[in-house]
């Protein structure tokens, strides 16, 4: 049974004009690339060359408030500079050469991390406190992503892909590999297309609806204290145990198994 998904709406600034600062760096040699924010929005796009080019839209003049740049034999890392107040109407772009295919982490506290553009890296970390995360294609061995209040919408990943968000709806149209997808109170939306590796969904109030990929070997067990679990997968077995603890078992395919485990305290688990 295929589900219709409702993308979350960014809302963060557009970059326009003219940027306050640019910051061109050569990621020859480079392993690992952090950037880190404040309270800007992060667009990810490709760059037209070789170099990694940022451009701040911050509304600041004064080389106190522009990015820092620190690199060693391995490692970048950029940082924001000054900053007197929290500004969520600012935004950067951060322009990756198609040739870099090392590691990413890009984080900013209040802002959002957006992109339209297909990235393959050697693993890829994304972190924000109060803003959404939203990302085309992503390949990576490791993807780690995580909000506090906000969703999480991801086209495609192929990859492990650990998924965290506190409060915020996590959504993966279409998921190859594995995975670890865990909230608090929100919904976990997850299509897998492929699956070679352990997948695990978590929530303590939430609903978990996955969508399995056909043709797969798997060992399944789902666990909802308080809700119901509902699917229509032949060969599973749905067991209620002593106040109302509802338990589902069973094995599917052929090998190689994959494990697919699903845990809720009050949330809905429906697997298809």
């Amino acid at each position: 049974m295929s589900r219709e998904f409702q993308t979350a709406k960014p809302v963060g600034r557009v970059p326009s004009g003219k940027p306050d600062n640019i910051v061109t760096l050569d990621l020859k040699g480079v392993n690992v690339l952090q950037i880190g924010y404040q309270a800007e929005t992060l667009y990810l796009k490709k760059s037209e060359d070789d170099s990694l080019i940022i451009r701040e839209y911050i509304g600041l003049t004064g080389s106190e408030f522009f990015a820092k740049v620190s690199s060693n034999r391995i490692k970048t890392t950029v940082r924001y500079g000054r900053r007197d107040i929290v500004n969520t109407e600012t935004c950067v772009e951060i322009l990756i050469p198609e040739s870099y295919h090392g590691e990413i982490q890009v984080s900013t506290q209040y802002g959002e991390i957006l992109t339209e553009e297909n990235w393959e890296f050697a693993r890829f970390a994304a972190e924000t406190s109060e803003g959404l995360i939203s990302l085309k294609t992503l390949t990576c061995p490791r993807i780690r992503l995580a909000t506090s209040t906000a969703p999480i919408d991801v086209d495609h990943s192929i990859g492990f892909s650990d998924v965290h968000s506190v409060d915020g709806v996590i959504t993966v149209k279409n998921a190859e590999g594995g995975g670890r997808f865990t909230t608090s109170s929100s919904p976990v939306n997850v299509t897998f297309t492929r699956i070679d590796n352990i997948v695990e969904c978590e929530t303590l109030n939430g609903p978990i609806h996955l969508e399995l990929a056909k043709d797969s070997g798997l060992i399944i067990d789902g666990i909802s204290k308080t809700g119901d679990i509902r699917t229509d997968i032949e060969g599973l077995t749905l067991k209620i145990k002593p106040g109302n603890v509802k338990n589902l078992t069973g094995q599917i395919g052929e090998k190689p198994f994959s494990h697919v485990r699903l845990s809720t305290i009050n949330g809905t688990i429906e697997l298809n």
